[in-house]
C-alpha cells in the first residue's frame, strides 16, 4: 500500500500511456479494416460490372441473332411471295400473248374468209437457224399437202414443204430456196421475192428483177402476184426499205417482211386449191 502511495504518480502516468497505446492500436486496426473493406469493395464492384458487361454482350448477341433469324424468315417469305407473283405474272403474260395471237389469227381468218383455212401451232424450229424451216402440229391426217400457202399475222409466212401423218414442215420466206412472185400494191410492178443468205440474218428479203421502168419506191408494199403458181394473189409480203441497181440492167429491192417471224407461234394454212378457184372464176 505504501508502495502504491509512494509511486502513485508513476502508476497514473503508466496507465495513461497504456491507454494511449491501446487507443492508437485500435485506431490503426480500424484503418486497416477500412482499407481492406475498401479493397474488397473495389474488386467486387468492378467484378460485378465486368460480369454484368459480359451478360449484356451475350444478351445483345442473342437479340441480334434472334433479329437476324426473324429477318431471314421474313426474307424467305417475301421471296416465296415474289416467286409466286412472278409465276402468276408470267402466266398472265402468256395468256395475254395467247389471246393476242388468237385475236390476230381470227382477224387473219376473217380477212381471207374467201379461202378455207386451218390454224396450226408451231411445235419445233430448225436449231441451226431460227429463220429456217419450222414444224407445225398439222399433217396428212388433217388434209395438209405440200405447197399449201402458210399465212401468219401480217401476211405471207411461207409454204408447206414436207408432210408427215400428224405434222408438217413449213419453209418460210427467209429460206434461201424460197421464192414468190410479188408486185407493188401501189404500182403493180412485178418482181421475184426470194430468201437471201446474206439478208436473212437481218430479217430481210430481196426482190429481184425489177425493170428500169418500175415505179417502186421505198415504203411501197409488196403483195403476192397472180403470176405465182403456189400462192394466191393479194397476200401482203412486206414493205420496201431500199432499192439498188443490180447487174444486167436489173434493180433489186430490200423488203421488211410483214410477218414478225421472231415472235411467231401459230400460223394459218390455206387448204383450198386456189388455182382451181381462179380458173373457175375466169371460165
Amino acid at each position: 500500500m505504501d508502495f502504491l502511495q509512494k509511486h502513485k504518480k508513476f502508476f497514473i502516468i503508466g496507465l495513461a500511456g497504456l491507454s494511449f497505446i491501446m487507443m492508437a492500436f485500435t485506431g490503426r486496426g480500424g484503418y486497416q479494416q477500412g482499407a481492406m473493406r475498401s479493397s474488397v469493395g473495389f474488386v467486387l464492384s468492378h467484378g460485378q460490372a465486368f460480369f454484368a458487361g459480359i451478360g449484356n454482350w451475350f444478351a445483345d448477341r442473342w437479340d441480334f441473332l434472334t433479329t437476324m433469324n426473324d429477318l431471314h424468315a421474313e426474307n424467305t417469305r417475301l421471296q416465296d411471295e415474289n416467286n409466286q407473283m412472278q409465276m402468276e405474272l408470267d402466266r398472265m403474260l402468256h395468256l395475254a400473248n395467247e389471246n393476242r395471237m388468237l385475236a390476230e389469227m381470227l382477224d387473219l381468218h376473217l380477212h381471207y374468209d374467201n379461202y378455207t383455212t386451218m390454224g396450226a401451232n408451231i411445235i419445233a424450229h430448225d436449231t441451226t437457224n431460227w429463220y429456217n424451216n419450222f414444224t407445225i402440229d398439222r399433217g396428212r391426217n388433217d388434209g395438209i399437202t405440200v405447197n399449201m400457202a402458210v399465212l401468219a399475222p401480217g401476211g405471207l409466212a411461207g409454204r408447206i414443204s414436207a408432210v408427215g401423218f400428224n405434222y408438217a414442215v413449213v419453209t418460210p420466206l427467209f429460206e434461201h430456196t424460197s421464192f414468190v412472185a410479188g408486185q407493188g400494191l401501189r404500182t403493180g410492178d412485178w418482181g421475184m421475192v426470194q430468201g437471201d443468205i446474206n439478208l436473212s440474218s437481218q430479217g430481210l428479203l430481196r426482190m429481184n428483177y425489177l425493170g428500169a421502168d418500175a415505179d417502186l419506191i421505198v415504203g411501197d408494199y409488196i403483195i403476192t402476184s397472180s403470176v405465182s403458181s403456189i400462192f394466191p394473189p393479194g397476200i401482203r409480203i412486206g414493205q420496201i426499205t431500199d432499192i439498188r441497181q443490180g447487174s444486167g440492167g436489173w434493180r433489186y429491192a430490200t423488203i421488211q417482211p410483214a410477218v414478225d417471224f421472231g415472235n411467231l407461234s401459230a400460223v394459218l394454212i390455206i387448204t383450198d386449191n386456189f388455182e382451181f378457184i381462179f380458173e373457175s372464176e375466169n371460165d
